[in-house]
């Protein structure tokens, strides 16, 4: 996976938790978590430290909204 893929990975991940609604809040940050577990991984495979950081502070930051 390229860069560009990962970075939309991450986006992906913020408009999940973005345009939750309060019905689906719980499923959209699951979903988020995933794809920046994914974004995370594939980060670190290509060694681009940049994006691992991103996706590790939205994963932070979702942990903090629980």
């Amino acid at each position: 996976m390229g860069e560009a893929e990962i970075f939309e990975l991450i986006v992906k991940a913020d408009e999940r938790v973005k345009y939750a609604t309060p019905t689906n809040a719980d499923l959209r940050r699951r979903q988020a978590r995933e794809l920046l577990e994914r974004a995370r991984d594939a980060a670190r495979e290509i060694g681009n430290e940049e994006l691992v950081r991103q996706a590790e502070m939205r994963l932070a930051d979702l942990a903090g909204d629980t």
